[in-house]
């Protein structure tokens, strides 16, 4: 728009010294109204050649500093309607790939989704395995259950002894080795501790 406004502005300031240099103002009208055609077709309507006499018939020539400005100002047209070309097609490419960036965000999304449902899924069947496991082995004397805990995996145990009722879970605790119930008691220590100390910075 603003190259526009420039070759509109330059032809007028041309025109206007056309005007002034003309003793035929017809003749100047219809050569100014032809030059500014050739500048910007389609501006003026003309009955004939702006390029030619209408009083004597003869042919008005430009000069050569005036053919060289109308030469400057078409390749100068050219080059903006290239360089517009050019924009277009970069923005179709640039909104295209914007568009095959959110279908990957959006899938990636459904996928997070899918995953975080899922791991809640596994999150309770876990839940109710241990609460299935801690039922059982509270049904079961102290003296059965300590060799199960002996060979267990130590994260299992902590996750079951805490679950326990307090006293059965004391009581098993001292059939264990020795080696075994300080472990299992130190790891229930510190995921305690771990979990206030999460609940305090919330």
């Amino acid at each position: 728009m603003k190259q526009n406004y420039l070759r509109l502005f330059i032809g007028a300031m041309f025109a206007l010294n056309l005007l002034c240099a003309m003793p035929n103002e017809a003749l100047a009208m219809n050569t100014v109204k032809g030059w500014i055609n050739k500048v910007a077709p389609g501006t003026f309507a003309t009955d004939q050649d702006a390029t030619t006499d209408t009083g004597a018939g003869s042919e008005v020539s430009y000069t050569e500093s005036e053919v060289k400005v109308l030469t400057a100002l078409k390749d100068r047209e050219a080059e903006l309607e290239k360089r517009e070309e050019a924009f277009s097609k970069r923005t179709g490419e640039l909104k295209l790939l914007s568009q095959q960036i959110e279908q990957k965000l959006e899938q990636m999304r459904s996928l997070a989704a899918r995953i975080e449902t899922m791991r809640k899924e596994r999150k309770e069947l876990d839940e109710k395995d241990i609460s299935r496991m801690v039922k059982y082995y509270e049904t079961m004397s102290s003296e059965n259950t300590a060799p199960f805990f002996n060979q267990m995996d130590r994260v299992t145990a902590m996750h079951l002894i805490m679950r326990m009722n307090p006293r059965k879970a004391s009581a098993v605790l001292q059939l264990l080795d020795p080696k075994v119930a300080v472990d299992i008691t130190e790891r229930v220590t510190r995921f305690k501790e771990n979990r206030e100390e999460l609940v305090v910075n919330k």
